[in-house]
């Protein structure tokens, strides 16, 4: 899988392309943490992408929703399936995002 990075203002746009593979998921967790450490603790999951979203990968997100927390910032999800936004609902980690139909919706929310 491909992960995008855009930065847009103060906002990271990180972009997974294809399914979220457990496999994967030590090297992302390094980038998201060399993210936060360099300043960027503002960061938007735009997962319109996504098809499947396995629960190692929602235990994934929310550990990036904790380390931008814990330096100041804000994390967010947009576009995500209704696959994908259940496979959150039901791990019960959905409520703990701030989450957004569209990118720009959140990018939005970020500025106000």
């Amino acid at each position: 899988m491909k992960v995008n990075e855009e930065q847009i203002g103060a906002v990271t746009v990180l972009t997974p392309v294809g399914d979220m593979d457990a496999t994967e998921l030590p090297a992302f967790e390094a980038r998201v943490a060399r993210l936060i450490a360099d300043g960027r603790h503002n960061l938007l999951w735009d997962l319109s992408a996504v098809r499947i979203l396995p629960s190692t990968a929602a235990g994934f997100l929310l550990q990036t929703v904790q380390r931008a927390r814990g330096a100041g910032g804000r994390c967010a999800l947009a576009g995500g399936s209704a696959l994908v936004l259940g496979t959150l609902r039901t791990m019960g980690v959905l409520e703990i995002f701030r989450t957004y139909a569209t990118r720009d919706e959140a990018l939005a929310a970020f500025e106000g």
